[in-house]
């Protein structure tokens, strides 16, 4: 692609906060998070406009993988107990998980949720500060193949098109057609919608962590749950390749065989329940 073009498709996705299938609480939600002292019950009221929006935020909210003791029964309740981060992110992929579901596109649902429960449980076993974060990033971190192939198809066609001639990446393929990739389009919709550096980070970054400046955890952790889930056959993200594993991150997330073995076996476990939320 030539810069004019690269530049055509960074306004493409200045402008997807726009589009109509972002709810309008959605919108509106990017321009409130970055407002001062707004307080957990104004998000939680924004949010509950939209019935069946809060509805599955509350699901994800009280799915098992969080592992609450009592259930959590209204926005506001999540927001305190998960964070405001954590809920907007949330409310993100109950959206982008409609958008997937129109366009068939189930199997790329099924392997981001298989990334965020993993991540969720490297991000226990790390002792890491917020691992609800990390689930959200993982749920999150294939957000720009939803612009690239959903909201977009004639790019995605073209990727699709020239990625079947060959046993080769998507990623590959996207950078040797447009000089970027889904990551690279994750990381501006993170930007659009003021997603913080410990969301944006993972989502940018995930093939490539040692890019990372401030989450680095954060991102090593989504880009080996990413590797493993993968590996493990979790949904499909558009293509069957095990992308290279950064022996930075994995030094970083640092998993000795017994507790991979571990990690592995509860992930397998946990994704037997993927189906409650498809």
């Amino acid at each position: 692609m030539s810069p004019a073009g690269a530049t055509d498709l960074r306004h493409r996705i200045d402008r997807l906060g726009e589009l109509p299938t972002l709810p309008h609480v959605v919108q509106k939600l990017a321009s409130t998070i970055g407002r001062q002292n707004v307080s957990a019950a104004e998000i939680g009221t924004l949010i509950e406009r939209d019935q069946v929006l809060s509805a599955k935020v509350l699901r994800l909210a009280n799915s098992p993988f969080y592992g609450f003791p009592a259930r959590i029964a209204s926005v506001s309740h999540a927001v305190v107990l998960l964070g405001l981060n954590v809920v907007k992110g949330l409310t993100l992929c109950a959206t982008a998980f409609d958008i997937m579901k129109d366009a068939g596109m189930e199997q790329l649902w099924r392997h981001s949720l298989g990334v965020a429960i993993t991540a969720q449980i490297l991000g226990v076993r790390v002792s890491i500060k917020n691992p609800e974060e990390v689930f959200v990033a993982g749920l999150l971190h294939d957000i720009g193949k939803v612009a690239l192939y959903v909201k977009w198809p004639d790019i995605g066609e073209r990727i699709q098109t020239v990625q079947k001639t060959g046993d080769r990446a998507f990623m590959d393929v996207e950078h040797d057609l447009f000089e970027l990739t889904h990551a690279d389009v994750g990381g501006w919709l993170a930007d659009a919608w003021h997603l913080p550096i410990t969301l944006r980070e993972p989502i940018q970054y995930h093939h490539k962590p040692a890019a990372a400046q401030e989450a680095m955890l954060q991102t090593a952790i989504v880009h080996v749950a990413d590797i493993l889930v993968k590996g493990l056959a979790c949904g499909n993200p558009g293509d069957n390749l095990v992308p290279p594993l950064s022996r930075q991150a994995w030094d970083l997330v640092g998993l000795d065989e017994a507790a991979l073995a571990a990690c592995i076996a509860k992930a397998s476990d946990e994704f037997a329940t993927i189906d409650h939320y498809l």
